[in-house]
């Protein structure tokens, strides 16, 4: 398990725009306190697929260490250089990298294929993990209808009942909008995510997604009511098989 889901490659603007969403809403700190309420005490966890690791510095303040992995060596990079005491950074595949002890959480957030998460928590998890899915069934920014396909909540619980493991699930919302510094940056980022391979927004159809901006350093905002799914889940419920 390498890439994040949907394919995402981390590029220097890519990191550069997700660090301006986080700085303005609380996007990750949302999610750390719907998480955090059924971690243990003293907890060491691991925020599998981490990206550059906002949500591992926002999981840290409710659990004694967070050792977050990514495969890709820019996000690993950049979350390095923004370490704060009690979080590890390491880059490779989160398979492979089994921990001396077994983490008391594991979290996946918009990370990875199901059946691939409970595969690596059966064999690196003793307590909870956490599975944070898209709530929604296309991709936000894309030209036309691009599908999520089975990396979205629908799919995941699918999955769980086929196999019927119990879980418990909380469906809620966090914004996680863009701010722009111009239309120019409005156009490369929808040319970033755009996943559509013959369609292509146009600058009217782009800035008629537009908001005024929150200051003059970002005239501009792309709202995004960012509609998820958190399914927890007990790495004891998972049968032995599903770990090979």
């Amino acid at each position: 398990m390498g890439k994040g889901e949907c394919g995402m490659q981390w590029t220097d603007e890519s990191i550069a725009f997700l660090r301006d969403a986080a700085a303005m809403n609380r996007y990750y700190e949302t999610i750390a306190e719907k998480i955090t309420p059924q971690f243990q005490e003293n907890a060491h966890v691991c925020d599998a697929g981490c990206g550059i690791g906002e949500l591992s510095l926002a999981l840290k303040p409710y659990c004694r260490h967070v050792t977050a992995v990514d495969a890709d060596a820019l996000a690993i990079k950049t979350l390095k250089a923004h370490l704060i005491e009690g979080v590890t950074a390491i880059c490779g595949d989160v398979e492979a990298l089994t921990p001396k002890e077994p983490y008391d959480a594991m979290v996946f957030c918009l990370f990875g294929r199901t059946e691939d998460t409970l595969r690596i928590a059966k064999k690196q998890c003793r307590g909870k993990i956490f599975l944070v899915k898209r709530d929604y069934s296309h991709h936000r920014f894309s030209a036309g209808k691009v599908s999520l396909g089975e990396y979205t909540a629908g799919s995941t619980e699918n999955v769980l009942r086929e196999k019927g493991i119990p879980y418990t699930v909380e469906r809620f919302t966090a914004e996680f909008g863009q701010p722009f510094r111009s239309l120019e940056a409005a156009e490369r980022f929808f040319a970033l995510y755009n996943r559509s391979r013959s369609e292509t927004l146009s600058k009217d159809e782009i800035k008629a997604r537009l908001t005024a901006g929150p200051s003059a350093e970002f005239p501009y905002y792309l709202p995004h009511e960012k509609a998820l799914c958190l399914f927890t889940i007990e790495t004891a419920a998972i049968s032995k098989e599903e770990g090979v």
